[in-house]
């Protein structure tokens, strides 16, 4: 679609002013944008004279035969993500519940470590004996970065040099999942890993390469080989690897536990969802409120002395969806 594309339906200034919000955010939204025109050009057959109704919504997401199921669900999230911005402008949107995804695997739940599994995990690499591989500065520090600032191992490896900022304690984030650029901060302890694997592994500062440099080239670690040296660290602790699609625990599940233990930190110490919720999206740099909201019940299963704090987080936020969303299902 070109960029010059211009909305022309009735929902065409809300639509516009969703898109200008998400990329003054970072996010390209270039995909999304495809779509949204496709809405766009659909409300002209709709009743959209009280925000965005129900039928739009569903035609929207109508699952074609030649879609994958992927397809799909990025829609219901997108329509979804747009509903939440509309309700927050005070204009009525029906909320599309994630249930509808055709073969939706509503039963899938990532395993989260324990703080004490944490440990062990971070013992273990912490005693790999040195190597000619840099196995035993590597590990200590990737492992670090992914449970202490929830990167996905994607995001890690394609760091470069100029991406990490060790005077501010930033790791800049570029075209990420999403389209997403982002900031990073990262805290002292993490911060003092990734500054010794640099002086360990980096004679010259050269902006354009990798800070996680394959030994073997000018390109990264491998994230294959980083998820089987995880592997043995996980027998090595007496934990069980399991496969991503049955939930693990594996190593992208360090990235669904540090969204649940800093949820957990932000709740003990008194911090309002109403902050939380928002400052974890951008930092997980998820799509919508809405993927960050479903941590909350893990939340609530990983410490269940927070459980009746998690269940009025629920009484909060839902009651205000039902005021502002005419469209919303029973």
């Amino acid at each position: 679609m070109s960029k010059n594309k211009t909305f022309t339906g009735p929902l065409a200034e809300h639509i516009q002013r969703f898109l200008n919000e998400k990329r003054s955010l970072g996010y390209k939204y270039e995909e999304q944008e495809r779509v949204l025109y496709v809405l766009d050009q659909m409300s002209k057959q709709f009743d959209c004279s009280n925000g965005l109704p129900k039928n739009l919504c569903l035609a929207l997401i109508e699952r074609d035969p030649n879609w994958r199921q992927k397809t799909q669900e990025q829609r219901v999230t997108l329509i979804r993500t747009f509903a939440e911005y509309l309700i927050r402008h005070e204009t009525p949107a029906y909320l599309v519940d994630f249930s509808i995804v055709t073969n939706r695997h509503e039963d899938f739940k990532p395993y989260i470590f324990t703080h004490s599994q944490i440990k062990d995990i971070f013992n273990a690499a912490d005693s790999i004996r040195p190597h000619s591989s840099n196995s035993h500065i590597f590990y200590p520090a990737i492992l670090r970065i992914q449970y202490g600032c929830g990167l996905r191992i994607s995001e890690t490896l394609g760091l470069r040099m100029k991406d990490v900022d060790m005077d501010k304690n930033i790791l800049h984030v570029i075209n990420a999942k999403n389209n997403k650029d982002r900031d990073i901060p990262v805290s002292d302890s993490v911060m003092e890993y990734i500054k010794w694997y640099g002086r360990k592994t980096h004679a010259a500062y050269e902006p354009d390469g990798f800070f996680f440099r394959s030994r073997r080239g000018n390109g990264h670690y491998d994230k294959t080989s980083v998820n089987h040296y995880f592997r043995d660290i996980l027998f090595e602790c007496g934990i069980m690897h399991g496969n991503k699609s049955d939930g693990g625990p594996h190593l992208h599940n360090l990235r669904h536990t540090f969204c649940v233990h800093s949820l957990e930190a932000m709740l003990r110490n008194g911090i309002s969802h109403q902050v939380a919720l928002p400052l974890l999206m951008t930092y997980m740099g998820h799509s919508s409120l809405s993927a960050t909201g479903r941590y909350l019940k893990l939340t609530a299963e990983a410490f269940p002395d927070l459980v009746d704090q998690i269940n009025r987080i629920y009484a909060d936020i839902i009651p205000d969806l039902e005021v502002k969303t005419e469209y919303e299902d029973e």
